[in-house]
C-alpha cells in the first residue's frame, strides 16, 4: 500500500460533529430491477430503512408513466413533456410525499452530448427537454448527464462540441422555475470521455453556474485501480501510488460545490478472474460494471475497492451534500417481495458506515492539524 499522507482539506468538512452524517440516498435502480419491483415498493424499502432520497433510475420512471397511462386512459406510447407524463408525475410526486422519500436527481441522460448526425441531436435535445418539463412537478432540482456511450463513429470526440451541447442544456435548465442544475459524470466505459478530469475540463470550459460533477466511486476506481480480468484484481503493483496522486489532484482541482452528487458503489473481487468480452462493442469494464458492483464495505461478499479514499478526498474537497448508492448487480433481477427491502437493508449497513468512517476520518485529521498549528 501507499506510504503517502492523505491529502489535506484545505478547510475542516463543514459538520458540526463526525456523528452528523450527510443526506444518505440510494438509486431506485440499485433496489430491484423495475421489469419486476415497483417504483411504490421501491419508495417503501427506501424509507422503512432511513434514505431521504431516491435517485429516479430512467427506465424505472418509464415503467411507472407507462403503467399510470395505461390505467388511466392515456394513449401509448408516452413520450417526456405530454399530458400523461405529467399527470404520473404529480402521482409519483404524491407517493414520495406520502412515504417521505424524495427524489435527488434524475439520471441518465445516457447519450446526449456529442452527435455527428443533426437529426440525432435534435432527438436528445427534445428528449432532455421533455424530461425537465417533469422535473419541477417531481420537485427535483437536479439532472444527470453521463458522458456518451454513442458509438464512436456517430459521435465525435471534440471538447468543443461537448462544451457546447453541456452549455445548451445548463441554459435550458436555468431557465425553469427553480432553476435546475446539471451535473457531469465520466462513464467508466464512455466512448470519449470516461476519467473524473475529462468531465471536469468539459464542466470547466462550458463555465455555467449550475452545471457541476457527479463524482462516481465505481467509475474513477473500475477505471483506473482494479482489473477484474487479473488474479490480482489490480491493474498494477503501484496503483496506490497513482490513485494517491489521482486523489490529490481531485482535491486540489474540484471545489466541493460543484460536486453536486456524490455516487458511492463497490466491486466484487472476481475469482477466479473474469473472461474479458470477445465483442468489440462492449466495452472492457461494463459486464463487471453492470453485474458485480456491491454496496460499500460489503468485505464478506468480496468487495475490496479503496472506496475510503475516495471518499476521503470527496470530502476533504469541501462537498457536504448527499451520499448516493448507485449499485448494479445480478441480484437486482431476482423476483419477490423480498428484493427490495433486502437491498435497502444491506445499502444502509454499508452506507452509513462508510460515510461514518470518512467524517471520523477527516474530524481526527483536521484536529491533529489544528493542534499543530497550535504548537507553533
Amino acid at each position: 500500500m501507499s506510504s503517502t499522507p492523505p491529502s489535506l482539506p484545505s478547510t475542516p468538512p463543514a459538520l458540526a460533529s463526525p456523528a452528523v452524517l450527510p443526506p444518505l440516498g440510494i438509486a431506485s435502480l440499485s433496489l430491484g430491477a423495475c421489469d419486476h419491483h415497483s417504483l411504490a415498493d421501491k419508495l417503501a424499502a427506501a424509507s422503512e430503512h432511513g434514505f431521504s432520497s431516491i435517485e429516479l433510475f430512467d427506465l424505472d420512471w418509464q415503467h411507472f408513466r407507462d403503467d399510470y397511462a395505461r390505467t388511466n386512459g392515456y394513449g401509448l406510447p408516452c413520450s417526456e413533456g405530454d399530458a400523461a407524463s405529467v399527470a404520473a408525475a404529480h402521482e409519483l410526486a404524491r407517493l414520495c410525499r406520502e412515504y417521505g422519500v424524495g427524489i435527488s436527481c434524475w439520471q441518465p441522460l445516457r447519450t446526449f452530448e456529442s452527435w455527428v448526425d443533426p437529426e440525432e441531436e435534435r432527438k436528445n435535445r427534445a428528449y432532455a427537454r421533455g424530461v425537465l418539463d417533469v422535473l419541477p412537478i417531481l420537485g427535483v432540482d437536479l439532472i444527470l448527464c453521463c458522458t456518451t456511450t454513442a458509438p464512436a463513429h456517430q459521435s465525435t470526440p471534440s471538447l468543443d462540441k461537448a462544451v457546447e451541447d453541456l452549455r445548451w442544456l445548463a441554459d435550458l435548465a436555468a431557465s425553469y422555475s427553480p432553476p435546475i442544475r446539471v451535473m457531469y459524470e465520466g462513464l467508466s466505459f464512455g466512448t470519449h470521455r470516461r476519467r473524473w478530469q475529462d468531465a471536469w475540463e468539459v464542466v470547466q470550459k462550458a463555465n455555467r453556474a449550475n452545471l457541476g460533477l457527479c463524482l462516481d466511486s465505481f467509475n474513477t476506481l473500475a477505471l483506473e485501480w482494479a482489473d477484474p480480468y487479473s488474479p490480482s484484481g489490480r491493474l498494477s503493483d503501484d496503483v496506490d501510488d497513482k490513485l494517491e496522486r489521482n486523489m490529490q489532484e481531485l482535491v486540489r482541482k474540484v471545489p466541493g460545490d460543484k460536486i453536486y452528487l456524490y455516487q458511492v458503489a463497490d466491486g466484487r473481487f472476481m475469482s477466479p478472474p473474469m473472461t474479458p468480452p470477445t465483442d468489440p462493442s462492449v466495452p472492457r469494464i461494463r459486464p463487471w460494471s453492470r453485474s458485480h458492483r456491491l454496496f460499500p464495505l460489503e468485505r464478506s461478499l468480496g468487495a475490496y475497492l479503496p472506496v475510503d479514499r475516495f471518499s476521503d478526498a470527496v470530502v476533504a474537497t469541501g462537498y457536504t451534500g448527499p451520499w448516493s448508492l448507485e449499485v448494479f448487480n445480478d441480484s437486482l433481477g431476482e423476483k419477490g417481495e423480498h428484493v427490495p427491502r433486502e437491498h435497502a437493508k444491506r445499502g444502509m449497513e454499508g452506507l452509513r458506515l462508510a460515510a461514518q468512517q470518512a467524517y471520523e476520518r477527516a474530524h481526527k485529521l483536521y484536529d491533529f492539524l489544528l493542534e499543530l498549528a497550535s504548537r507553533k
